[in-house]
Formats: C-alpha cells, sequence, structure tokens
C-alpha cells in the first residue's frame, strides 16, 4: 500500500510537470542583430550624438570672474559624460579623458580633481537638464503613452537622527530623489525633476507634464497611486490625455468639481481588466530606472547638494543617448539635433 502510495503520487507530479511544460509562456521579442550592432557601437556614437548637440547648442552666457580660466563648457560637459558612462573613478577616468584630448576633443587634460570640481558647478544645471530633454526629441512621434515615477540614489553622506525604536541616536544614510517622465516604448526620459529624498511625488506630476507636453502630444499618461489626485487627473484631461491612475483604498467617486475623477473612478471600478492594460504600461518606467542604475550606477559619488544633482543629470544624459543609439538601429531612426534643438528653441521662447 506504501509502495502503491508513492508511486500514485509520482505519476501525479509528473503528469504535473508534463502539463506546466506545454503551457506557452509569454515572451518578449528581442532583434537581436540590431541590438548586438547597437551595443558594440554603443560609447562611439553616443559620444558623436553628444558633440553633435553640444556644438548645436553653443556657450552659455559667461560671466566675469577671477582666478585661472575655467574650461569651455562643451569640455566640461564631455569631461563628466566620460567620468559618468564609465563607472570609473576620477583617478582612472583621466586615461580616457586623454584619448579625448588626443582626438581634439580638448584643449587640455584636466586634473581629476578638476573633473570632480565641474560636477561642483550649479550653473551647469539648467544647461544639463536642456540637453536631457532635447536628446528625447527624435523619438517624439514615437511615444503616446508617457509614464511618471520616482526613484532614490543613495549618497555616501549621513546625517543624523533619533531612532525612536532604541531610543538612542544614529546616522541615516541621506539619498536624493529623481522624479521621471518618460516614453512607455522606447524608455526615453522627456523631462526630469531632482529633489531631496523625503519630498512627495504627487506634488511633481504637474510641473513635469507641463515640460513634456511641450514638445510631446501624449494620448496617455499612468503612474501609480502616489500620484493620485483630483487636480492631477484634472490637469492630465485638460492636455486631452486620459489619466491612467489607480485609485487609494480610502478614495471616494465624489468629483467635488472634479468630473474626470468620477468617470474614471467608475471606469476603474467597474472595467478593471481594460483599465490595467493601459495602466501597467507605466511598468516601462521601472525599466527605465533599471537601465539607468544597471548602466551607470545606484549610488551617487559626489557629496555636495549641486555635485549630486548635476551626477544624476549626466547620467540621465547617458541614458538618453544610449537609447537615441539603440532606436537608431531597431527602428531605423535618422537623428536631426538641428530640427530637435531648433524646435526646443521656438517651445522656450513661447
Amino acid at each position: 500500500m506504501w509502495k502503491n502510495g508513492r508511486l500514485g503520487e509520482k505519476q501525479l507530479e509528473l503528469k504535473e510537470f508534463q502539463v506546466m511544460k506545454k503551457v506557452k509562456q509569454l515572451t518578449y521579442p528581442q532583434d537581436w542583430s540590431a541590438y548586438n550592432q547597437a551595443k558594440c557601437k554603443e560609447k562611439t556614437i553616443a559620444l558623436q550624438l553628444l558633440l553633435e548637440l553640444l556644438d548645436l547648442t553653443g556657450e552659455p552666457n559667461k560671466f566675469k570672474r577671477t582666478g585661472r580660466p575655467s574650461f569651455p563648457y562643451k569640455e566640461k560637459v564631455i569631461c563628466m559624460w566620460i567620468y559618468s558612462h564609465n563607472r570609473f573613478s576620477s583617478r582612472r577616468s583621466i586615461s580616457d579623458i586623454e584619448l579625448a584630448k588626443q582626438l581634439g576633443l580638448l584643449t587640455k587634460t584636466p586634473h581629476f580633481n578638476s573633473v570632480i570640481n565641474m560636477f561642483r558647478e550649479s550653473s551647469m544645471s539648467d544647461k544639463l537638464l536642456e540637453l536631457v530633454e532635447i536628446t528625447s526629441l527624435p523619438l517624439r512621434m514615437f511615444e503616446e503613452h508617457l509614464s511618471i515615477d520616482s526613484t532614490g540614489f543613495s549618497t555616501s553622506t549621513f546625517e543624523r537622527w533619533f531612532n525612536i525604536r532604541t531610543q538612542k541616536p544614529s546616522k541615516l544614510r541621506q539619498w536624493k530623489k529623481v522624479h521621471v517622465i518618460s516614453g512607455a516604448k522606447t524608455n526615453i526620459i522627456t523631462s526630469l525633476a531632482v529633489t531631496d529624498g523625503t519630498v512627495a511625488d504627487s506634488p511633481e506630476l504637474i510641473p513635469l507634464v507641463k515640460k513634456a507636453i511641450k514638445n510631446f502630444n501624449p494620448r496617455e499618461i499612468s503612474s501609480d497611486k502616489a500620484y493620485s489626485s483630483r487636480e492631477n487627473l484634472k490637469f492630465i484631461s485638460s492636455i486631452g490625455a486620459v489619466p491612467y491612475i489607480p485609485f487609494k483604498k480610502n478614495s471616494i467617486q465624489n468629483p467635488k468639481g472634479c468630473k474626470i475623477w468620477s468617470a474614471m473612478y467608475e471606469y476603474f471600478f467597474n472595467n478593471k481588466e481594460e483599465f490595467d492594460k493601459h495602466y501597467h504600461q507605466r511598468s516601462n518606467v521601472e525599466s527605465t530606472f533599471s537601465m539607468i542604475k544597471r548602466n551607470f550606477g545606484n549610488r551617487l559619488r559626489m557629496k555636495s547638494f549641486d555635485s549630486q544633482i548635476n551626477e544624476i543629470l549626466v547620467r540621465c544624459l547617458c541614458h538618453n543617448l544610449t537609447v537615441l543609439v539603440q532606436e537608431s538601429f531597431e527602428l531605423g531612426l535618422e537623428i536631426d539635433f538641428n530640427n530637435c534643438v531648433n524646435l526646443y528653441s521656438a517651445q522656450k521662447d513661447n
């Protein structure tokens, strides 16, 4: 009886295994030929795109300063890009920066401490943000669904705080939060904002969407429950897009003057499966964060506030250039930064 029982159990397990083996697993096709070509030429083409973009955007407004002459803006960005893309220390990055000098991209090779000092300049932040936003424009015709979310980057600095559990003073690692709006198809970053780690997510939605719609025409915008508010849904609806933001457990249908809140509330609970098909495209913004952190690191190496902001901006610039290289092979995309810069300048002046 025992042997027969054990045999029956094994036969049952074998049948279950065979049934599971026959179930077709969901797969995501990959154009490996285009992927391989893009990765083999990624760094070379990305640098070429960066140089073209820097030539078109020109030098920012200079101000008089005393002391030793500073490096040109273009050369600073090149050095910062090499440092962030390589993920080496400033000392180990100097050899690659020296190669850039030999190619005629730099007038001289900076000291490794000078590379770190380039990140500390607060005047670089606005210019770096412009570069990130301009690099998203070649893909504006491919993105109809934009997703919003935030992620944290840990730092090497700590702050003192009082641990309630142990009733003793303790240290807590500081971290920065980056709020991103990105395309669901290509993972391109259209705009971003860098804040302290404790800043709430919801108030950042409207400023990010305002920046994105200057150059993109999204039909759908998705985010998680942290961004669920009548004000956010109303604004997304006002620009002609559908807000796919799930509702919290304590939410009620009462519109309180916001009709789209009531309509989406009913759609969310009565057509959950259809709602989720659109909402779950938001998962692509998580892929965007994963790409940045895997390729360029998840911990900030700079210590000052301005340098940490610039470090995040340069990493996002590296990411966008990487995406453009990938899509140039997969979609046959021809990148015309001249047209993008003119479009960006025109929208900025309006």
